[in-house]
């Protein structure tokens, strides 16, 4: 074997090797979120049923890399991405002394919590619009922080300490639905729906041609 040749296999080894065990860490996670999901959704559920039974709240399991959670007018999609990540070189990660220690531990799983309004999956309104709330990197030590609105943006920044368990990860999924119910649908501005095209009328049913979001044609800022 030529210098090349082992500089490729050490490559290879230390970090597709690496990319590959996050990769099932990461599955291993979103398959405890799936779990947290479904006893959220049951729990709440059975509580609103003695409240008000027209208050649905169900989940379901999309698949290896999907899952979501509907309470009311709103369905939250947790999604896995397929891939590993690591951050841009001036990133604070690379600056604690944790990931100096060893940079594969910047190499991180991802997964992503979307707030979606239900009618828009039930009546198929392609063009309505999805809202990231947060999104949880993982890696190869079950290290994690968050990224997010709101709560998200201070509950788990620090790299160094959190461990990811299915107690935070309940939290995590309990929070998203907090946050997804303070998180209102604003009126659009006039301006922003006062056309719509007639291909868009004939392509498309009723509102299912008008295009939706919680802050469609306003600002979606940090407090928001």
């Amino acid at each position: 074997m030529d210098q090349k040749t082992e500089e490729i296999v050490k490559a290879l080894e230390i970090k597709a090797g690496t990319k590959q065990f996050i990769f099932r860490k990461t599955i291993e996670t979103f398959n405890i979120f799936k779990q947290q999901i479904i006893s959220v959704a049951s729990e709440v559920g059975d509580e609103m049923k003695k409240i008000d039974k027209n208050i649905g709240v169900s989940a379901q399991d999309n698949g290896a890399f999907e899952a979501e959670l509907k309470f009311s007018g709103d369905t939250l999609m947790f999604m896995m991405h397929s891939n590993v990540f690591n951050f841009p070189p001036d990133s604070e990660i690379h600056k604690s002394k944790y990931v100096k220690e060893d940079p594969m531990r910047a190499y991180c799983g991802m997964i992503l919590i979307y707030d979606f309004l239900s009618d828009s999956i039930k009546y198929g309104r392609m063009n309505d619009i999805g809202y990231l709330i947060a999104r949880i990197f993982i890696n190869k030590e079950g290290h994690f922080f968050v990224q997010g609105k709101r709560q998200f943006s201070f509950m788990y920044n620090d790299f160094t300490e959190f461990e990811i368990n299915p107690e935070i990860i309940r939290l995590i999924v309990q929070t998203s639905v907090l946050h997804t119910i303070d998180f209102d649908l604003f009126v659009p501005p006039f301006d922003e729906v006062k056309e719509v095209s007639l291909m868009q009328k004939i392509m498309e049913s009723g509102s299912a041609a008008l295009k939706t979001g919680k802050r469609l044609g306003f600002n979606y800022g940090e407090n928001d």
